[in-house]
């Protein structure tokens, strides 16, 4: 009985696409996992699997989750059919001619992934499936390419899934790249087979993608060419090149699926080139890491809601390797016209963001305020040289505009919200102005439902330390439009802030004499529809439809409550 309700609960959470009900689950139940049926079979009167219905409905953490289930469950019984590969076979020693005999699915829930691949674009499959940087390739990657084997995949997604973990393999360790030379060779069998009447696939060379990392005359496009290649490696062993080969392997692939979206497989390999180019001490592969770096960021235009959550994290990397690369190519500081690029790229990353599901931002939190954070520093350090630069603060208003347009209407984090907790002194003051002219709400909430004046309120030291800044601070958001009052479900109104400082007068007195904006403000009476405002909000009581506009969009706003609520479910 108790296993039936477990199964209703779990196939809830995935229907919901969610990981903390799951991780609650897991915990409730004291179990080392969600058991593995859970996952390979149809739950409830479902026909189709959580994996499956994951998939579907793009719910990416949950897919992770699961895919950690299968890993963890299904690798030991794979392990023990390691044992059974005849000798010949070590990762220490490859005999780079003979090919590893095909898996034999040992049990039902080892053949998931096979089942998978008869249900899913096989491109997907090894985006899913595969973690370029941590699976290892003796154990999960060889496990995931026997089991596509296995299924009944077409022949067209069997020669993708040939090249796609080809891929995979080469950048593994130096014998990775001679199993995924292996896949690569077995994909060009399939490729030219004409066993039953088949007709030869031979490859169609995307030039225009692949001129970044190979040379035309040397690129992988045949089984000449493939054994050329083959044999140039056991001679030189250059991993560069052949990693070069597998990017532009995947990049044909990814082009020529159909896909829409960056892919995260693909990306994430991209990312790991770019960043040995950089580090190469070469002026030419320094500029081949720029190229990369702007190849990736130009896929965050691409991004949409259901796109993999890990391709913000590459994005975020990649900007970056951008602004390294920038700086380093320079050796002075960043240009206008650089910095306008990389503003650019964070924001539309940002923009990115808000496109996912609460749920799903909730794991991409860390990456969201490494992009604010670090674009609030550039604005900062370049504010004091485009001060009296009409032109310059323009265009930084156009390219803030959109992303603050969007931000208002998604209320979350925003990159006011950062410059006010990242204050410093007196160059605080013209970024925030800079912030509220582009379009910033000065009574939006951040993840913890506080607005700019919340965080303003809570950072004494700035008041003590610097009281006209922070005056003028004030000043800019309530004459933005902020709310004295506005009400939060932890700390202090800035009115209550106020009173805190009144209580302790002599102390700050200093201070205070300097404070004829602020002074008036103390024990003021809060008006009587604000207190309307909070009673509604507290209490939840409906108003949509019930007030006139002017009046339901001041109760929305007023308090921060039941948006904090929502946001505070999706950190859980």
């Amino acid at each position: 009985m108790v296993e039936f309700n477990v199964s209703d609960l779990v196939s809830q959470a995935v229907s919901q696409g969610s990981i903390a009900e799951l991780n609650q689950l897991r915990k409730n139940y004291n179990w080392i996992s969600i058991p593995i049926h859970y996952v390979t079979q149809p739950l409830g009167q479902q026909s189709e699997t959580a994996l499956q219905s994951s998939v579907r409905n793009g719910h990416y953490n949950v897919v992770e989750f699961l895919v950690g289930e299968l890993k963890y469950q299904i690798y030991p019984e794979w392990a023990k059919s390691i044992d059974t590969v005849p000798s010949y076979f070590t990762w220490t020693s490859l005999n780079f001619d003979k090919v590893l005999p095909p898996l034999v699915i040992q049990s039902p829930e080892m053949g998931v992934i096979r089942d998978i691949a008869n249900q899913i674009p096989i491109v997907k499959v090894i985006e899913y499936l595969i973690d370029p940087a941590s699976d290892e390739p003796c154990q999960w990657l060889d496990f995931v390419l026997n089991s596509i084997m296995a299924s009944s995949a077409s022949r067209t997604d069997k020669i993708m899934a040939f090249e796609l973990m080809g891929v995979a393999f080469v950048f593994k360790p130096r014998n990775g790249v001679w199993r995924g030379v292996q896949c690569w060779e077995q994909a060009m069998g399939l490729r030219y087979s004409t066993v039953g009447d088949q007709l030869a696939i031979p490859i169609i060379p995307d030039l225009a993608a692949s001129s970044l990392f190979v040379d035309r005359k040397k690129l992988i496009a045949s089984q000449i060419s493939l054994q050329k290649f083959k044999g140039e490696w056991r001679l030189r062993y250059n991993l560069l090149e052949a990693q070069a080969q597998a990017l532009a392997v995947s990049q044909r692939i990814v082009n020529q699926s159909g896909q829409t979206g960056p892919h995260s497989f693909h990306l994430e390999n991209l990312m790991r080139y770019a960043n040995q180019c950089y580090y190469s001490s070469d002026e030419k592969q320094l500029n081949l890491s720029l190229n990369i770096a702007l190849l990736i960021l130009q896929q965050t235009d691409e991004f949409h809601s259901t796109s993999s959550p890990n391709c913000i994290r590459i994005f975020v990397e990649s900007l970056d390797l951008l602004l390294d690369c920038l700086k380093h190519k320079t050796s002075e500081e960043l240009s206008f016209a650089n910095l306008l690029v990389v503003v650019k790229f964070g924001l539309v990353i940002l923009l990115n963001v808000m496109l996912l599901s609460p749920v799903v931002r909730a794991t991409t939190d860390r990456w969201q305020f490494n992009i604010m954070d670090k674009i609030h520093r550039l604005i900062l350090e370049h504010l004091g040289r485009c001060r009296n630069n009409p032109a310059e603060i323009q265009q930084l208003k156009d390219c803030l505009s959109p992303y603050f347009r969007a931000n208002n209407l998604k209320r979350f984090t925003s990159l006011l919200h950062q410059a006010i907790k990242g204050t410093d002194g007196r160059q605080i003051v013209p970024i925030i102005q800079l912030f509220l002219e582009a379009g910033a709400d000065p009574t939006g909430i951040d993840t913890n439902g506080k607005t700019p004046l919340h965080i303003l309120s809570e950072n004494q030291d700035w008041f003590l330390s610097d009281p006209e800044s922070y005056e003028q601070v004030f000043k800019a958001l309530l004459d933005a439009g902020c709310f004295l009052d506005q009400s939060i479900p932890i700390g202090k109104s800035f009115l209550a802030f106020l009173s805190t400082l009144n209580d302790q007068k002599s102390k700050y007195v200093s201070k205070f004499r300097f404070h004829h904006y602020l002074d008036p403000l103390v024990n003021v009476v809060v008006p009587l529809a604000c207190v309307c405002a909070k009673v509604i909000r507290r209490n939840r009581i409906s108003f949509e439809g019930k007030l006139p506009p002017r009046l339901q969009s001041f109760v929305s706003r007023h308090s921060a409550i039941e948006d904090y609520t929502i946001s505070n479910s999706a950190v859980v």
